[in-house]
């Protein structure tokens, strides 16, 4: 009498492979126990460099931050005009607040021109922590043909009416910063 065989088996669909002596018992196959280390060792030292990467990261981010991103430092007016040949005589809203004008007195043309024509040292205002840049283009100021005891204005954004009259606001170039003066 011959058994047929079932489609499933005929097929391999299902069907297991009988287990071998060393399976039964749990004892691992000849050369099983290299093989584990052959993937956990990449895994191990991809690892390691995963995390030394990330503490590097952090360091380097956190420094960063500390240098570029810290606030400026808070200087006098005598300060800060000595530094800049720059006084400012003015920080108001105007046009019915979405506006601040900011106007500054040469002192110094040379000290002043070589602060206004250098794109990073455009005055930035400090208002509640938040820095408003200029919406004037920055060749505006460096067209100009500075001169001592001129008074020139710089035209700033008033983002969600942030600057108000008798909001304290500071004029900030580079790290240096203007005590507060309160708008008008």
């Amino acid at each position: 009498m011959t058994v047929s065989r079932s489609r499933r088996e005929r097929e391999g669909v299902g069907v297991q492979p009988l287990a071998s002596a060393a399976d039964r018992t749990g004892a691992p196959h000849a050369g099983g126990g290299a093989r584990w280390l052959r993937y956990a060792l990449p895994m191990g030292i991809l690892l390691v460099l995963l995390v030394v990467g990330f503490f590097a990261y952090r360091a380097w981010s956190d420094e960063e931050e500390s240098s570029s991103s810290g606030a400026p430092q808070l200087a006098s007016a005598k300060t800060f005009e000595e530094r800049f040949g720059l006084a400012v005589t003015l920080v108001a809203v105007t046009a019915s607040g979405g506006i601040v004008d900011v106007r500054f007195k040469v002192l110094d043309v040379d000290k002043a021109r070589g602060t206004l024509q250098d794109d990073k040292n455009m005055p930035v205002l400090n208002v509640e922590g938040s820095n408003i840049t200029a919406m004037m283009r920055d060749t505006a100021i460096q067209d100009q043909d500075l001169q001592v005891g001129m008074v020139y204005y710089i035209l700033y954004g008033n983002p969600q009416g942030m600057v108000k009259p008798g909001t304290p606001v500071s004029v900030a170039i580079g790290d240096l910063a203007l005590e507060p003066i309160i708008a008008q």
